[in-house]
């Protein structure tokens, strides 16, 4: 049932995103931008294998209502195995957060190669969507 609070609703999105992920011609960008219906902040990683699932889940408390990790392609990881990695710990946050029924849908992760700003902007809106379902997150602030 969606009232008029959810549907004013703008989603806090963080994308995590691997550098390897980018196309090359693509500079690096952080910070935070504005898409339609949602805001996002963008954080670049060396690899996707950094992200653990305590930062996953202190972003969360900090007011993100949504999490996405832009990984590179699975055969393509400079680290071998980083996006696989980031991949099973994105997953038990999910499980995690479906237990307490927060929604595993505040939590995902694609994999793409050659991405563009607009490509991860289109990601962030993608979770944002997932997050407007679910509404506010209710950790923010605890």
């Amino acid at each position: 049932m969606a009232n008029n609070s959810t549907a004013e609703f703008q989603p806090r999105i963080t994308l995590l995103y691997c550098r390897q992920s980018l196309a090359p011609e693509v500079k690096p960008v952080q910070g935070s931008r504005t898409g339609q219906g949602f805001s996002v902040r963008l954080v670049l990683l060396p690899c996707s294998s950094k992200v653990q699932l305590p930062h996953l889940m202190r972003l969360l408390e900090q007011g993100s209502d949504g999490l996405q990790i832009a990984a590179c392609p699975e055969k393509a990881c400079q680290h071998l195995v980083g996006s696989t990695r980031a991949e099973k710990r994105l997953n038990r946050g999910r499980e995690l957060l479906e237990q307490v029924g927060m929604g595993a849908e505040r939590l995902g992760l694609e994999r793409g190669a050659g991405l563009t700003l607009e490509d991860l902007m289109q990601m962030a809106g993608r979770r944002a969507d997932a997050a407007r379902a679910l509404g506010p997150n209710p950790m923010k602030g605890v």
